[in-house]
Protein backbone atom coordinates (compact mmCIF):
# COMPACT_ATOMS: atom_id res chain seq x y z
CA UNK A 1 0.00 0.00 0.00
CA UNK A 2 1.76 3.51 -0.91
CA UNK A 3 2.30 5.86 2.09
CA UNK A 4 -0.80 8.22 2.80
CA UNK A 5 -0.76 11.51 2.38
CA UNK A 6 -1.36 13.90 5.16
CA UNK A 7 -2.20 17.54 5.08
CA UNK A 8 0.43 19.92 6.84
CA UNK A 9 -2.23 20.35 9.57
CA UNK A 10 -2.56 16.72 10.31
CA UNK A 11 1.17 16.27 10.28
CA UNK A 12 1.51 18.65 13.19
CA UNK A 13 -1.37 17.86 14.98
CA UNK A 14 -0.41 14.47 14.91
CA UNK A 15 2.06 15.29 18.02
CA UNK A 16 6.15 15.32 17.87
CA UNK A 17 8.69 16.28 18.76
CA UNK A 18 11.87 14.92 20.73
CA UNK A 19 12.63 15.03 24.74
CA UNK A 20 14.04 18.24 25.21
CA UNK A 21 12.52 19.90 28.36
CA UNK A 22 14.35 19.42 31.64
CA UNK A 23 17.80 18.32 30.73
CA UNK A 24 20.90 18.89 31.40
CA UNK A 25 22.96 20.94 28.92
CA UNK A 26 26.53 22.42 28.60
CA UNK A 27 28.40 24.07 31.18
CA UNK A 28 27.23 28.07 30.18
CA UNK A 29 23.49 26.74 30.51
CA UNK A 30 21.88 28.25 33.41
CA UNK A 31 20.38 25.56 35.11
CA UNK A 32 17.72 25.97 37.78
CA UNK A 33 19.86 24.21 40.87
CA UNK A 34 17.03 23.88 42.60
CA UNK A 35 15.10 21.73 40.10
CA UNK A 36 17.61 20.33 38.05
CA UNK A 37 15.98 22.23 34.75
CA UNK A 38 17.44 23.86 32.53
CA UNK A 39 15.60 27.56 30.71
CA UNK A 40 16.10 26.99 27.19
CA UNK A 41 14.94 27.05 23.51
CA UNK A 42 15.47 24.73 20.74
CA UNK A 43 14.56 24.96 17.35
CA UNK A 44 14.26 21.65 14.99
CA UNK A 45 13.62 21.67 10.90
CA UNK A 46 10.88 18.96 9.97
CA UNK A 47 10.57 16.60 7.44
CA UNK A 48 7.40 14.40 6.19
CA UNK A 49 9.22 11.31 4.15
CA UNK A 50 11.97 12.90 3.92
CA UNK A 51 11.14 16.81 2.55
CA UNK A 52 11.42 19.62 4.63
CA UNK A 53 7.87 20.69 5.88
CA UNK A 54 8.20 23.38 8.70
CA UNK A 55 10.28 24.54 11.60
CA UNK A 56 9.52 23.66 15.90
CA UNK A 57 11.17 25.68 18.54
CA UNK A 58 9.91 25.14 22.19
CA UNK A 59 10.62 27.32 25.25
CA UNK A 60 11.29 26.38 29.05
CA UNK A 61 11.41 29.06 31.56
CA UNK A 62 10.56 29.01 35.24
CA UNK A 63 8.34 31.74 36.80
CA UNK A 64 8.68 34.18 39.94
CA UNK A 65 6.22 32.31 41.68
CA UNK A 66 8.06 29.01 41.01
CA UNK A 67 5.99 27.11 38.32
CA UNK A 68 7.40 26.46 35.76
CA UNK A 69 5.94 27.06 31.82
CA UNK A 70 6.39 25.62 28.53
CA UNK A 71 5.34 27.09 25.33
CA UNK A 72 5.82 25.52 21.65
CA UNK A 73 4.71 26.86 18.45
CA UNK A 74 5.01 25.64 14.71
CA UNK A 75 3.72 26.12 11.38
CA UNK A 76 5.38 25.10 8.17
CA UNK A 77 7.24 26.67 5.93
CA UNK A 78 8.05 27.37 1.89
CA UNK A 79 5.62 25.97 -0.51
CA UNK A 80 3.66 24.02 2.08
CA UNK A 81 2.88 27.68 3.83
CA UNK A 82 1.26 28.74 0.44
CA UNK A 83 -1.01 25.39 0.96
CA UNK A 84 -1.20 25.13 4.80
CA UNK A 85 -2.42 28.34 6.76
CA UNK A 86 -1.89 26.46 9.92
CA UNK A 87 0.06 26.61 13.15
CA UNK A 88 0.37 24.20 16.29
CA UNK A 89 0.47 26.08 19.60
CA UNK A 90 0.79 24.40 22.92
CA UNK A 91 1.22 25.73 26.72
CA UNK A 92 1.76 23.76 30.10
CA UNK A 93 2.37 24.78 33.21
CA UNK A 94 3.66 22.25 36.05
CA UNK A 95 5.16 22.24 39.27
CA UNK A 96 8.00 20.11 40.92
CA UNK A 97 7.16 18.72 44.53
CA UNK A 98 9.94 18.66 47.65
CA UNK A 99 10.17 14.67 46.24
CA UNK A 100 11.12 16.34 43.24
CA UNK A 101 7.90 14.65 41.32
CA UNK A 102 6.57 16.90 38.43
CA UNK A 103 2.83 17.66 38.81
CA UNK A 104 1.26 18.87 35.59
CA UNK A 105 -1.07 21.85 36.67
CA UNK A 106 -3.09 22.42 33.17
CA UNK A 107 -2.38 22.00 29.15
CA UNK A 108 -3.77 23.66 25.71
CA UNK A 109 -3.55 23.19 22.33
CA UNK A 110 -4.97 25.74 19.94
CA UNK A 111 -4.61 25.41 15.79
CA UNK A 112 -5.15 28.84 14.79
CA UNK A 113 -6.00 28.24 10.79
CA UNK A 114 -8.25 25.52 11.84
CA UNK A 115 -11.05 24.86 13.59
CA UNK A 116 -11.47 25.31 17.18
CA UNK A 117 -13.13 21.49 17.24
CA UNK A 118 -9.59 20.48 17.18
CA UNK A 119 -8.17 22.45 20.47
CA UNK A 120 -7.67 20.89 23.60
CA UNK A 121 -7.18 21.54 27.02
CA UNK A 122 -6.52 19.60 30.24
CA UNK A 123 -7.01 20.34 34.11
CA UNK A 124 -5.09 18.80 36.77
CA UNK A 125 -6.89 18.84 40.36
CA UNK A 126 -5.02 17.23 42.65
CA UNK A 127 -6.46 18.20 45.75
CA UNK A 128 -9.90 16.41 44.10
CA UNK A 129 -7.60 13.51 42.06
CA UNK A 130 -9.38 14.01 39.36
CA UNK A 131 -8.33 14.98 35.53
CA UNK A 132 -10.48 17.23 33.23
CA UNK A 133 -10.30 17.20 29.76
CA UNK A 134 -11.85 18.79 26.56
CA UNK A 135 -11.38 18.46 22.83
CA UNK A 136 -13.65 20.83 20.96
CA UNK A 137 -17.04 20.16 22.73
CA UNK A 138 -16.23 16.94 24.06
CA UNK A 139 -15.47 17.03 27.34
CA UNK A 140 -14.15 13.84 29.74
CA UNK A 141 -13.04 13.12 33.09
CA UNK A 142 -10.69 10.69 34.57
CA UNK A 143 -9.18 9.66 37.95
CA UNK A 144 -5.53 11.50 38.23
CA UNK A 145 -2.87 9.05 39.45
CA UNK A 146 0.69 9.89 40.57
CA UNK A 147 2.52 10.09 37.76
CA UNK A 148 -0.42 11.06 35.00
CA UNK A 149 1.27 14.21 32.63
CA UNK A 150 -0.04 15.94 29.52
CA UNK A 151 1.55 16.13 26.02
CA UNK A 152 4.69 18.85 27.34
CA UNK A 153 5.39 17.81 30.54
CA UNK A 154 5.80 13.67 28.94
CA UNK A 155 8.72 14.87 27.64
CA UNK A 156 10.14 17.13 30.88
CA UNK A 157 9.40 14.14 32.85
CA UNK A 158 10.95 11.45 30.67
CA UNK A 159 13.81 13.89 30.11
CA UNK A 160 14.42 14.51 33.79
CA UNK A 161 14.77 10.37 34.44
CA UNK A 162 17.31 10.19 31.32
CA UNK A 163 19.46 13.10 33.15
CA UNK A 164 18.99 11.50 36.93
CA UNK A 165 19.25 7.91 36.62
CA UNK A 166 20.93 7.02 32.88
CA UNK A 167 17.84 5.13 32.30
CA UNK A 168 13.85 6.08 30.79
CA UNK A 169 11.12 4.92 33.01
CA UNK A 170 9.68 1.93 31.86
CA UNK A 171 6.63 3.09 31.17
CA UNK A 172 4.34 6.04 31.87
CA UNK A 173 0.52 7.40 31.13
CA UNK A 174 -0.12 10.50 29.08
CA UNK A 175 -3.23 12.56 28.78
CA UNK A 176 -4.08 13.39 25.29
CA UNK A 177 -7.36 13.82 23.07
CA UNK A 178 -9.78 12.97 25.86
CA UNK A 179 -8.03 9.36 26.59
CA UNK A 180 -5.06 7.94 28.50
CA UNK A 181 -2.80 6.44 26.67
CA UNK A 182 0.26 3.95 28.05
CA UNK A 183 3.63 4.48 26.79
CA UNK A 184 6.75 1.52 27.09
CA UNK A 185 9.99 3.33 26.40
CA UNK A 186 13.47 0.93 26.56
CA UNK A 187 16.86 1.80 25.13
CA UNK A 188 18.27 0.07 22.03
CA UNK A 189 21.39 0.59 20.45
CA UNK A 190 24.23 3.51 19.66
CA UNK A 191 25.11 5.29 16.50
CA UNK A 192 26.18 8.91 15.01
CA UNK A 193 24.30 11.42 13.36
CA UNK A 194 25.41 14.35 11.10
CA UNK A 195 22.69 17.52 11.42
CA UNK A 196 22.60 21.12 11.10
CA UNK A 197 24.22 21.11 14.69
CA UNK A 198 26.98 19.42 13.96
CA UNK A 199 27.98 15.73 14.75
CA UNK A 200 27.06 13.65 17.56
CA UNK A 201 27.09 10.24 19.03
CA UNK A 202 23.86 9.08 20.55
CA UNK A 203 21.79 6.66 22.52
CA UNK A 204 18.72 5.20 20.69
CA UNK A 205 15.50 5.32 22.86
CA UNK A 206 12.21 3.69 21.43
CA UNK A 207 8.56 4.64 22.91
CA UNK A 208 5.80 2.70 21.77
CA UNK A 209 2.09 1.75 22.88
CA UNK A 210 0.17 -1.42 22.40
CA UNK A 211 -1.23 0.07 18.74
CA UNK A 212 1.90 -0.20 17.74
CA UNK A 213 2.39 3.73 17.33
CA UNK A 214 6.21 4.14 17.57
CA UNK A 215 8.68 7.38 18.36
CA UNK A 216 11.91 7.17 18.13
CA UNK A 217 14.82 9.56 19.75
CA UNK A 218 18.71 9.46 19.66
CA UNK A 219 20.30 11.33 22.46
CA UNK A 220 23.48 12.38 22.62
CA UNK A 221 25.23 12.32 26.19
CA UNK A 222 27.30 15.53 25.24
CA UNK A 223 24.41 17.81 24.64
CA UNK A 224 22.70 16.38 28.17
CA UNK A 225 21.04 13.79 26.40
CA UNK A 226 19.20 16.27 24.29
CA UNK A 227 17.98 14.37 21.15
CA UNK A 228 19.48 15.56 17.96
CA UNK A 229 16.69 13.65 16.01
CA UNK A 230 13.85 11.88 16.22
CA UNK A 231 11.67 10.00 14.17
CA UNK A 232 7.70 8.83 14.16
CA UNK A 233 6.44 6.13 12.48
CA UNK A 234 2.99 5.17 12.24
CA UNK A 235 0.96 2.53 10.41
CA UNK A 236 -0.51 3.96 6.85
CA UNK A 237 1.13 7.65 7.99
CA UNK A 238 3.89 8.87 6.37
CA UNK A 239 7.59 9.03 8.88
CA UNK A 240 7.86 12.26 10.41
CA UNK A 241 11.37 13.34 11.19
CA UNK A 242 13.33 16.26 13.51
CA UNK A 243 17.14 17.44 13.31
CA UNK A 244 18.28 19.21 15.61
CA UNK A 245 19.00 22.97 14.36
CA UNK A 246 20.29 25.34 17.76
CA UNK A 247 19.92 25.26 21.59
CA UNK A 248 20.50 28.12 23.47
CA UNK A 249 19.48 28.65 26.97
CA UNK A 250 17.72 31.13 29.41
CA UNK A 251 18.11 33.39 32.37
CA UNK A 252 16.17 31.74 35.08
CA UNK A 253 12.89 33.38 35.50
CA UNK A 254 13.51 36.35 32.38
CA UNK A 255 10.00 36.48 30.79
CA UNK A 256 9.53 34.33 27.90
CA UNK A 257 6.65 36.68 25.19
CA UNK A 258 5.05 34.66 22.64
CA UNK A 259 5.32 35.63 18.38
CA UNK A 260 4.12 35.27 15.41
CA UNK A 261 7.54 34.87 13.98
CA UNK A 262 8.58 31.91 16.60
CA UNK A 263 8.74 28.75 16.03
CA UNK A 264 7.37 25.97 17.94
CA UNK A 265 7.33 22.09 18.57
CA UNK A 266 5.49 18.96 17.35
CA UNK A 267 5.26 16.85 20.22
CA UNK A 268 5.29 12.87 20.50
CA UNK A 269 2.53 12.07 23.03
Amino acid sequence: MPPIRLPVATVLALGFLPLLCGLVVPADAHLDPRSGLTPYQATYSVYLDGFGIGHSRITLQRKANGTWWCHSFSRPNGLFALFENVRLEETSRFRLRPDGRLEPLTYRLTEPGRSARHDQEVRFDWPKRTVYSRVGSKRKTFPLRPGMLDRLTAQIALSRDLVRTGKPPASFLVVNHNHVHHYVVTRKGQRAWRTPAGVFQTIEYVARTRKGALLIFWCAPALGEIPVVARDKRHHHPTITLRLLRFSSLPSRSPVRSRAQVLGKVTPF
